[in-house]
């Protein structure tokens, strides 16, 4: 199990400003990803800890938990590599023994699944991700600024978002949480 530190910033955009960023980065190359989230029946995770998903890309699937960090701005990941995306790998002993660790008891089950195509943009001190996402019959258009490692990120990030006239005020909702208020909604 790998456990790493993400802070990021990331902001909805329009399709045509996104269009607009995207075409300052001609190198940028998308790949799907699909991410199926996953909560026990009262939402303990989403309600305790944060989020929990199994995202498919190229064929492999990467097991993540996501943990709130209420002393900095970021989140603590979880992440491993599983063999499948079900609800079957949480039963896996790596996994039953973090689940146990932030007091997750089982049944799993899966609450909301979101497409992303993403395009990474490899920048000085970040990645910049280009997310196009589709989940329960919406679509929107999002940019994400990723540090790796720590800088004057949010400059950077403002001069980008200049381009089309924004700036950065916070973090949009995080997707997990638009696809399930689009559940609700619809």
């Amino acid at each position: 199990m790998n456990l790493h530190f993400e802070k990021e910033f990331k902001i909805l955009l329009s399709k045509e400003q996104f269009i607009t960023l995207l075409k300052q980065f001609p190198q940028a190359e998308f790949k799907k990803q699909v991410n199926t989230y996953y909560d026990t029946t009262d939402m303990y995770i989403l309600k305790h800890i944060g989020a929990m998903r199994i995202r498919e890309i190229d064929h492999q699937f990467i097991f993540t938990l996501k943990q709130r960090c209420f002393d900095k701005d970021g989140v603590n990941e979880h992440e491993c590599l599983v063999s499948e995306n079900t609800s079957a790998v949480f039963e896996g002993d790596a996994l039953m023994s973090l689940m146990n660790f932030f007091q997750i008891t089982p049944p799993i089950i899966e609450i909301a699944s979101l497409t992303t195509y993403r395009a990474v943009v490899p920048l000085d001190h970040a990645e910049l991700c280009f997310d196009y996402n589709e989940y329960n019959g919406l679509c929107d258009y999002e940019l994400e600024y990723e540090y790796l490692q720590e800088h004057d990120g949010l400059t950077v990030f403002n001069d980008l978002l200049s381009l089309v006239n924004l700036k950065y005020e916070g973090n949009c909702m995080a997707k997990i949480q638009r696809a399930m208020a689009s559940r609700e909604n619809g």
